[in-house]
């Protein structure tokens, strides 16, 4: 199974058409901060979209996603204030019994096990924070195990693990001053 995985477009539509058009993938899931209203074009595109902080009601705080591997538990991330790092995301998971979670809100794309929880964090499909200056998602890949790649929405190429270390190591420093 081949997911795509976005979060915060923030309106950004011609991003995340690009995005939509041009990669093959088997369901497609939005991380919230969408800016979708009810009417939007794109509510049919997505197998998954979820609340983010600027986001109309009408959209579902969380969901979960089944997979080969078991649910795939969505949200944006800022309820459980995911800048701070992830010790309520992962209580309000672990009592579910989810080990996958997707999420957005910090912009900065970051896979992490913490917990027993895999969190995959896309970024932003509109801007990334720290030093990657593109936006960027997640191609998922489920089958006996998991695999995620970070791509640039703006050439899909693959962003080098350098370029995300780099910026998870400004995100570590905020977590620090958030706290």
């Amino acid at each position: 199974m081949r997911l795509l995985v976005v979060s915060d477009s923030h309106g950004y539509d011609e991003e995340l058409e690009f995005v939509l058009k041009n990669i093959t993938y088997d369901a497609a899931i939005h991380c919230g901060d969408c800016h979708f209203d009810k009417k939007s074009s794109f509510l049919k595109l997505f197998d998954v979209i979820v609340q983010g902080n600027h986001d109309e009601d009408f959209l579902p705080l969380e969901m979960t996603f089944k997979t080969p591997l078991g649910e795939i538990f969505i949200c944006h991330g800022h309820t459980f204030h995911v800048y701070k790092g992830y010790d309520e995301l992962s209580r309000y998971i672990n009592k579910k019994n989810i080990s996958i979670c997707f999420h957005g809100h910090t912009h900065v794309p970051h896979i992490e096990k913490f917990e027993n929880i895999l969190f995959v964090n896309p970024g932003s499909i509109m801007f990334n924070r720290g030093l990657s200056e593109c936006g960027s998602y997640a191609i998922v890949e489920i089958n006996h195990k998991i695999e995620v790649t970070f791509y640039d929405s703006r050439t899909l190429k693959k962003i080098p693990q350098s370029v995300i270390d780099k910026d998870q190591d400004i995100l570590n420093e905020f977590k620090l001053f958030a706290k």
